[in-house]
């Protein structure tokens, strides 16, 4: 019985999580900031702080990069034609599917704009309100339609005194975990099928040879070989002469 209520907490621990929500907040205006949330947590990418590296950390990072450059050189065998078409189609085909998975579950929450058209001509600047109106009105229901956008204000404004065009407001897009997961699941399941049957064909291909250090000391010891025996060759040779 025991083992079972832990096993009922930790399934329950995992649904709970699983309604979380994870989202990030873009305001934008005087200042961009960009936030992002999991769950009742906040976590703030910018304005970013500034971080001084150690040195210990750049002999880390170093090291890092001198091995993701080990990791290229061992890479696999190139793709073919045919393999090329199979992984752009899989990977187009795994794309539509998580963004049509993403659409109704991805909730627009605040969408909130405002943008202000000036500029030195009066006539430009009603013209190009005029266009981005009717561009917003057209293209706002579609928008509805296809994400949760519960209660977006999108505001259009004209200012002639104003020498430039100005825009303000704040953006947020958020799901819950599971599913993130869900549609992560929808994009990688594919691609690693594909990457199975790639690594399955090349199964039996040789790895390309390099040429190893020692060769060329051996090379060298050749020619340093050679070279001593041709010179006793020409000294006995003179001593015979004479």
């Amino acid at each position: 019985m025991t083992a079972l209520k832990v096993i009922g907490i930790i399934l329950l621990i995992f649904l709970l999580i699983g309604f979380l929500r994870v989202g990030a907040l873009l305001r934008f205006g005087q200042e961009l900031n960009l936030r992002l949330s999991v769950g009742p947590f906040r976590f703030t990418l910018l304005p970013a702080k500034e971080k001084k590296e150690t040195a210990q950390e750049a002999a880390k990072t170093k090291k890092e990069k001198e091995k993701r450059a080990e990791k290229k050189k061992r890479g696999l065998p190139k793709l073919t034609k045919e393999e090329k078409k199979d992984l752009i189609s899989t990977a187009l085909s795994a794309l539509r599917e998580s963004a049509r998975r993403a659409c109704k579950r991805l909730r627009i929450d605040p969408l909130e704009i405002l943008v202000v058209f000036g500029g030195s001509d009066p006539a430009e600047i009603a013209q190009t309100y005029g266009y981005a109106n009717a561009m917003m009105w057209g293209l706002m229901p579609h928008l509805e339609d296809i994400f949760l956008i519960p209660e977006p204000s999108l505001h259009l404004r004209m200012d002639y005194s104003a020498e430039k065009t100005r825009a303000e407001g704040s953006v947020g897009c958020s799901l819950r975990i599971r599913d993130g997961l869900r549609i992560l699941i929808a994009l990688l399941w594919p691609l690693l099928k594909w990457y199975l049957r790639y690594k399955k064909a090349h199964k039996n291909d040789a790895p390309a040879e390099k040429p190893t250090e020692s060769a060329q000391p051996n090379h060298k010891h050749n020619e340093k070989m050679g070279g001593h025996t041709w010179k006793r060759l020409l000294q006995s040779g003179s001593g015979r002469h004479k």
